[in-house]
């Protein structure tokens, strides 16, 4: 994940109780980063898989089930260059 520079910052609060807040402070600290931090990062990587999976979908969506040996694959490749 790549910041922007220069890109501005928004705050957020957000809630979480002891319990939750222990858990994710444990896997922070395992993980060398502060509280805020590690949860800024797992959001931008939930937010990246679930658009990940969205593009998956699509593509499996359009998918006609043509599939192609590996050395048909190679060849249509040199014959593109």
């Amino acid at each position: 994940m790549a910041a922007l520079t220069g890109a501005a910052m928004a705050m957020c609060e957000i809630e979480f109780d002891e319990g939750e807040r222990a858990l994710i402070q444990g896997h922070a600290d395992a993980a060398g980063m502060s509280f805020p931090e590690f949860v800024r990062r797992a959001a931008l990587e939930k937010a990246e898989d679930m658009a990940d999976i969205k593009v998956y979908d699509e593509a499996m969506n359009g998918d006609d089930g043509t599939r192609y040996p590996m050395e048909e694959v190679v060849r249509m490749a040199e014959e593109a260059e």
